[in-house]
């Protein structure tokens, strides 16, 4: 761990009680609304704070802001799921406002250093030149910002050590767990339906997965992970078992064969997955534009889910085919008006199951009671 001077900002944050917060009966997850891409914050029974990726570079004083009004003064654990801006972007800036002591990822990235070719044949209509070069810039600051705290690098089955919480790795790497947790392992029949599609080998299928339990609560975090890496902890058996709330894997992101195999194989939320894991409360990280070139399959897949009982979305969806899904809006943090204040959804989680959503927008408030 490597040690630099102390800046005005960050002597700011401890002169307001760089702390962690006292401690609490429940764990609380904010989904919090960054447009493209995602950040989710966790804090523990113990006070511990956990963040889940960071969004876009441009959502860095958003996610600020935020930690303002939730009186959130510094990051225990950055979870970086994998290296792409939207998830990755904002952590240099917030690295040099806030105190981050505990970096987690799956170590390098596995597209620095590619040439504009290489981009071109992976991002196709949507490739420019210097492309590549861009992104090496971008990973370069996030490596910078990184040597400021403790690294820690996780494989499948590792165990993330935050406060009051069991956190546990399933995929990292392009790797998955391969045997089952505790009470899981049943044979899934959704994966008699389930095709193979073309591999990743950009960074979407490296990301990081994790599970998170507070007793009896679960939470399940799958980045981006692309459809062959995703299915293979649900076939041909259930290696995860049912969670209580689920942040929709790849933002619901559904591509056609049209737009070529690679594209195909990026998708998301196979049946195998979603109805496996049987979520009752599901929240969905996508900005307003949604996937414009995409289709609403991994969104019909989630809607159809047995047990789900509410969709909850960081935004309402103007464009593209997740467009005809939108949740009532009630249940969304952001549907397009200007706010002073940062939208999000909060979840409260007691240890026997049970678990609250309010929207910050609208002070609506949902009770989930525990599982009979």
């Amino acid at each position: 761990m490597q040690t630099r001077p102390v800046s005005l900002a960050l002597l700011w944050w401890f002169l307001l009680g760089a702390s962690c917060p006292a401690a609490a009966q429940t764990a609380d997850i904010y989904f919090v609304d960054v447009g493209l891409g995602n950040a989710t914050f966790v804090v523990s029974p113990a006070g511990q704070t956990m963040l889940l990726d960071t969004g876009p570079s441009r959502a860095a004083n958003r996610i600020l802001a935020f930690m303002k009004q939730a009186g959130l003064r510094q990051v225990d654990y950055l979870l970086v799921s994998h290296f792409e801006e939207d998830h990755m972007g904002a952590a240099p800036r917030l690295a040099e406002q806030v105190p981050i002591l505990n970096w987690v990822d799956h170590g390098e990235s596995v597209v620095f250093g590619k040439d504009d070719e290489w981009w071109r044949q992976r991002r196709g209509p949507w490739a420019r030149p210097g492309m590549g070069k861009q992104y090496d810039e971008s990973f370069e600051s996030y490596r910078k910002a990184r040597a400021t705290g403790s690294h820690i690098i996780v494989r499948p089955g590792h165990k993330i050590p935050v406060g009051g919480l069991d956190v546990v790795a399933l995929s990292a790497a392009g790797k998955t767990i391969s045997a089952p947790l505790k009470g899981a392992g049943i044979p899934n029949p959704a994966c008699a339906s389930i095709d193979r599609r073309a591999e990743d080998d950009a960074e979407d299928g490296q990301s990081i997965g994790i599970l998170i339990s507070f007793g009896a609560f679960r939470f399940i975090y799958l980045g981006d992970l692309t459809w062959n890496t995703a299915n293979s902890l649900f076939c041909p058996k259930n290696l995860v078992g049912a969670v209580d709330a689920y942040l929709v894997t790849h933002h619901a992101q559904s591509m056609t064969r049209e737009l070529g195999d690679y594209y195909y194989g990026l998708s998301c939320c196979s049946q195998a997955e979603v109805h496996g894991l049987r979520p009752r409360a599901a929240f969905l990280s996508l900005g307003a534009l949604g996937h414009k070139f995409g289709a609403d399959a991994a969104m019909k897949v989630i809607r159809n889910s047995p047990g789900l009982e509410d969709l909850w979305q960081t935004e309402k969806i103007m464009e593209g085919g997740e467009k005809g899904h939108n949740a009532p809006d009630q249940f969304i943090a952001n549907i397009g008006a200007k706010s002073e204040q940062v939208p999000f959804l909060k979840l409260s989680a007691s240890s026997d199951g049970s678990f609250a959503v309010t929207n910050s927008r609208n002070q609506y408030t949902k009770t989930y009671p525990r599982r009979k």
